[in-house]
């Protein structure tokens, strides 16, 4: 009986694992052109702005890096390149925990990350939620003070693919 229950616990075990594990692959129909906008909190006003956004992903130095290069029109001068790196155990995501990696209804890959910082100079419990599809593209961070309960949306890239 207690082989049984050890060989359950380790193929639950192993099935989670996996789920959890990014892979390169799953992020591969990032590469190409993207247009959309980010919106964010501002804290001084506790109200959120938007903007266009515009995104180049481009293949790194290796399976496991992406470079993302970030423009926006109405403000060229906060153009900047940022990365995507995968862990090559696919337990991490820029550093980050990852916590999820689910398969929606609509096909696209959902992918959170967790990790402990700073915003806005607090500490803080950072979220991050990729969801990757053939067109469609979002990065969203939520932050989470002082181990309260609500969540507070940050920021949100929401991008479609170019054709």
């Amino acid at each position: 009986m207690k082989f049984i229950v050890s060989l359950l616990v380790l193929i639950f075990s192993l099935n989670v694992y996996s789920q959890s594990q990014v892979l390169p692959e799953d992020l591969k129909l990032l590469i190409g052109e993207w247009e959309g906008s980010i919106t964010y909190l501002d804290y001084q006003t506790n109200k959120p702005f938007t903007m266009p956004a515009n995104l180049i992903v481009e293949q790194g130095k290796n399976k496991y890096r992406l470079i993302l290069k970030n423009s926006y029109p109405n403000e060229p001068k906060a153009n900047n390149s940022d990365k995507i790196k995968i862990a090559k155990d696919g337990m991490l995501l820029n550093n980050d925990t990852v916590i999820l990696k689910e398969t929606l209804k609509s096909g696209n890959i959902k992918i959170q990350t967790e990790k402990k910082g700073k915003d806005d100079n607090k500490q803080a419990l950072i979220r991050y939620t990729y969801v990757v599809g053939n067109d469609t593209f979002s990065i969203k961070k939520e932050v989470q003070f002082n181990q309260k309960d609500e969540w507070i949306k940050r920021s949100e890239f929401n991008y479609k693919k170019k054709k």
